[in-house]
């Protein structure tokens, strides 16, 4: 049945690049920093590139997008310090991100999953082992290895409650795919259950839990929060308020708050960084309410601020180092959160939104150890905020109680390394 599965999904997806590619190449057309971007998705690789690739066999890790490769930073750098590396993936966005954090590996774009790209893929980056980050099923990719006697490990994989339905439905095809996985690694036993019934080899799955926490560990090294408080000439005692990751139909209600707040505690910052800057209207809403605030990307030295909007990527964990209270956007509309585990690296509470199904096991762990709260509502966000910068003690508690938390949970990046050594 794979081969008949295989033959009709390479038939429509070759049907959907060709409808589509009039679109898609606005993505993917050459530009000064990827001039071979879409060769790459069709694994047309330079000359450089298959000499470096030849050598010797690598170690393939594909992650989609910026949240899955950074969530497996530490185990990509890792299986680098004894391994030649190659990473792929989806956007030009996290290509760059790869670059900079993973200077030494090879970077590509992933190939498109026909089979007659994908057996070149497969052939130009000669892998000795296969990971796949979350949950990616290539069916294509996953044959082609099968053939070849190519282990592929799914590694940090997560079905929520909320997908796992979309995936009941087609189980006739997903698990024929399934069975091909060498190893899968699931973050806890809820999407275990949920991988297996859905066709994975119940013997081949294994319990490890969220690299995220390991993550959110070493990358909370690497911050002094005394330097940024220098740098954007904050005293240690002015409180300080962050909205992280404030997906656009959150950014009115964050505004209110951040009035309210501001009129209460005067001398308090207001930190409002929007997940996506092309579509953000935060700007246009602190105009229409005459709320004075600074661009930190126009930050002149020594200014001072009572709001500051971040207007950079890749900044979040700076603002978080230093804040009094976190709030993790994309979690009081339907959009699913992001990633709530990075303030309690810092001991700082962290407030989550109701939506949380992207993050709903590291979040259940945060909340239940104490380091977290949960509000339903916008206006139960400022209730608690108020709550937590009155009571000063409450909120270094709570803090304290996620960071133990957090250590409690690390130890995910070791699980899945003892995992990929039985095929290495």
């Amino acid at each position: 049945m794979v081969s008949i599965y295989l033959f009709f999904y390479n038939f429509l997806l070759a049907a959907v690049i060709l409808i589509t590619f009039p679109f898609a190449w606005r993505r993917i057309r050459p530009d000064i920093k990827f001039p071979g971007d879409w060769k790459e998705r069709f694994a047309i690789y330079g000359k450089e590139v298959v000499s470096r690739l030849s050598k010797r066999k690598n170690v393939w890790i594909h992650t989609v997008s910026i949240g899955e490769f950074l969530s497996v930073n530490p185990l990509i750098s890792e299986l680098g310090k004894k391994e030649n590396v190659v990473v792929t993936l989806a956007t030009k966005t996290g290509r760059g991100v790869a670059e900079s954090k993973f200077p030494g590996g090879c970077h590509l774009f992933f190939p498109a999953d026909l089979y007659p790209v994908m057996l070149k893929a497969v052939s130009e980056i000669n892998p000795k082992l296969i990971i796949v980050v979350e949950t990616e099923i290539w069916p294509s990719l996953l044959k082609i290895a099968h053939d070849r006697r190519i282990p592929v490990v799914l590694v940090n994989g997560r079905i929520s409650p909320s997908s796992y339905p979309k995936y009941r439905k087609f189980r006739f095809f997903v698990g024929s795919f399934l069975g091909l996985f060498s190893a899968i690694t699931m973050r806890n036993r809820g999407e275990a259950d949920r991988i297996i019934s859905m066709g994975a080899e119940k013997e081949k799955v294994e319990i490890v839990g969220s690299m995220k926490f390991d993550l959110a560990y070493a990358m909370s090294k690497s911050i002094d929060p005394r330097e940024v408080r220098k740098i954007y000439n904050i005293p240690e005692n002015r409180k300080i308020i962050v909205f992280g990751s404030i997906h656009p139909a959150e950014e009115e209600a964050v505004a209110e708050i951040s009035e309210k707040i501001l009129r209460q505690f005067k001398d308090a910052v207001i930190i409002i960084v929007p997940r996506y800057l092309d579509k953000t209207g935060i700007y246009k809403i602190l105009s229409g309410r005459k709320m004075q605030y600074c661009r930190k990307s126009s930050l002149g030295e020594g200014e001072t601020f009572s709001i500051l909007v971040v207007d950079t990527y890749g900044e979040l964990n700076n603002f978080y180092s230093i804040c009094d209270l976190a709030f993790v956007g994309a979690s009081l509309n339907p959009w699913g959160g992001q990633n709530p585990i990075e303030p309690t690296a810092f001991k700082k509470p962290v407030f989550f939104g109701k939506y949380n199904w992207h993050f709903l096991e590291e979040w259940r762990i945060i909340k239940e150890g104490g380091g977290g709260i949960e509000v339903d509502s916008f206006n139960s966000l400022h209730r608690e905020m108020i709550r937590l910068l009155e009571n000063p003690s409450l909120a270094e508690e709570t803090g304290r109680k996620g960071y133990e938390t957090l250590l409690a949970n690390t130890g995910a990046t070791e699980r899945n390394l003892a995992v990929l050594s039985r095929f290495l």
